[in-house]
């Protein structure tokens, strides 16, 4: 009975150790795609539970309302169709109730587009209505409890709204105007919303192909550049508390192999502020957000696909992984996802899908995604949830033997070894037991005198890819726990991690972490370091590894 109430408290302690955090901006990832052109709140209301599952944060969704007649009004018409308020009220309870689930608290109404046909820069009526639009899904996002609004300036119809044209005023006059416009169109946005935030496809960072190092001010004014007008025009009348996500859309065909996000990062951040007006760029500098967008369809398409990543370590999951990886390492918040030929969730059957996407969701193509994009965000979470899933399921399992660390007679108990770096005559103190002394019980490993050392215990046969939660306890001076990982061949493979001791109960801290097997591991190695001068004791106790895979 005394083992059983241990490890019910070794796992109350795992769950409370996880739900401290450190004050950090949690890291948000954004579903978008073809899947969810036809989709409206109603439908996402509906299958609530299954997008439950998928580890996203929110998506970006297009509004459908309808004008004086009854007739259907959609937001993909903000270039000719006039909305007022009402014409879309009837969607903001909804948007609310949406919300409230945790995959859409950062949901995004999708708006501003580049025109289909080029729209006239002294066109006033136009880019009057443009910003009355612009004003009213502001008014709808934030009544509807969404985060803000998401927008897309890529020129698919090939009008060059952003290039000027021969014929037009000179450049500098045409610039000059173009910045009134920006302001113009947001402004209403500010005003209505001044906290959105404004997820964009791209914001500078659509620039980045053209502007390798050199002069990009000269390259601005040779391409007859328009689009740093417009972002300045955005920024002119961006409020403190806003925030622009520059969402740079190239980096579908990023690598985390070859470091391409954090050096992408840096030239949105630095290289191209340069296009940044004087009086502008401490608001670029503080307010824009560096974002990726990854494209899913990168990981399953065949080989022969101009789109495509091969597998990593035999695994195109893994390839996706550490993409995703990367980027949330480098953004400020939010990575959000594009995908084609599949869905996020599961939907209802016979429910009408948009043209080229499957009925099979990303996790079913990849098994494993949904936890991955969870996991990766957020270990913490994940482990929390997984370990609450568990306990409920009974399928609860600590793979270490003698967790407890009982032993007689000060000995080093069973599984547990010892390491000292040098040659055995010159290794010094001790490593055993303590009999009459534990985190919650009466018996502990003992470290004296030891300067340098650990001790050793082996976790053979993990799961490759796997996700694994690792707890114990400490007490004393020097101590540290590290979690590293042996190959096939016995050779180190991967990133060693350490366990953050973030509670402390009487003279023990404790720790915990949620940590992911390389796919080339094969045994998982815990070393439980020790620094001591002579006459120094230190203790381990409570050692726990939990598999995380569902029940």
């Amino acid at each position: 009975m005394k083992t059983a109430v241990k490890w019910m408290s070794v796992v109350a302690m795992c769950a409370a150790m996880l739900a401290q955090a450190d004050g950090s901006v949690g890291k948000k990832v954004i579903g978008i795609g073809w899947c969810h052109n036809p989709v409206t709140v109603d439908d996402l209301l509906e299958h609530a539970g299954s997008y439950a599952e998928t580890g996203l944060d929110g998506v970006s969704v297009w509004m459908r309302g309808k004008g004086t007649a009854g007739e259907p009004v959609g937001m993909r018409g903000i270039w000719s169709e006039e909305w007022t308020y009402g014409m879309f009220a009837h969607m903001v309870p909804k948007l609310k109730r949406l919300s409230a689930y945790e995959a859409f608290r950062e949901n995004f109404i999708a708006t501003f587009r580049s025109p289909t046909n080029r729209v006239d820069w002294t066109d006033d009526a136009t880019w009057a209505r443009v910003a009355g639009n612009m004003r009213t899904a502001a008014a709808i996002a934030r009544n509807g409890g969404c985060r803000g609004l998401s927008m897309d300036c890529e020129d698919y119809r090939k009008a060059r709204q952003f290039i000027r044209q021969p014929g037009e005023m000179p450049y500098a006059e045409l610039c000059a105007l173009v910045r009134r416009r920006g302001a113009q169109v947001f402004r209403g946005v500010f005003d209505e919303y001044p906290e959105v935030r404004l997820l964009s496809f791209w914001f500078l960072s659509w620039l980045a192909p053209w502007h390798n190092g050199q002069d990009v001010r000269c390259l601005e004014h040779d391409r007859g550049d328009l689009w740093p007008a417009f972002v300045n025009g955005i920024l002119d009348v961006l409020p403190p508390q806003a925030r622009i996500i520059d969402g740079n859309e190239h980096a579908y065909r990023f690598d985390a192999a070859k470091n391409d996000f954090a050096a992408s990062a840096h030239r949105t951040r630095d290289t191209l502020a340069v296009l940044v007006e004087p009086e502008n760029r401490e608001k670029y500098a503080k307010q824009v957000q560096i974002s990726f967008g990854l494209y899913l369809d990168m990981y399953v398409n065949p080989t022969n696909s101009s789109w495509y990543f091969p597998p990593t370590d035999g695994s195109r999951l893994e390839t996706f992984r550490r993409n995703l990886v990367q980027a949330l390492d480098v953004v400020d918040e939010y990575v959000w996802l594009w995908g084609e030929r599949h869905q996020y969730a599961k939907w209802r059957d016979g429910f009408r899908i948009a043209g080229g996407t499957k009925p099979e969701t990303w996790d079913d193509v990849l098994p494993g995604f949904n936890d991955v994009i969870a996991s990766e965000k957020d270990r913490d979470g994940f482990g929390r949830r997984r370990l609450a899933e568990l306990v409920a399921s009974g399928r609860l399992l600590n793979l270490v033997e003698n967790g407890e660390c009982a032993a007689a007679d000060g000995a080093l108990p069973k599984p547990y070894g010892c390491w000292q770096p040098g040659k055995p005559e010159r290794h010094r103190g001790k490593f055993g037991s303590d009999a009459a002394f534990g985190d919650g019980d009466g018996t502990s490993l003992c470290a004296e005198g030891v300067p340098e050392g650990c001790f050793t215990l082996k976790i053979k046969d993990i799961r490759p890819g796997a996700l694994y939660l690792v707890k114990c306890s400490a007490c004393g001076e020097g101590t540290s726990v590290k979690v590293a990982w042996l190959d096939t061949k016995r050779k180190w493979t991967g990133r060693s991690e350490y366990l953050p001791f973030r509670e402390k109960s009487g003279p023990w801290r404790r720790g915990a972490a949620v940590v992911r097997a390389p796919m080339t591991a094969r045994d998982m190695h815990l070393g439980l370091g020790v620094a001591l001068a002579q006459g120094e004791k230190a203790w381990f106790d409570s050692i726990a590894v939990i598999p995380l895979a569902r029940p």
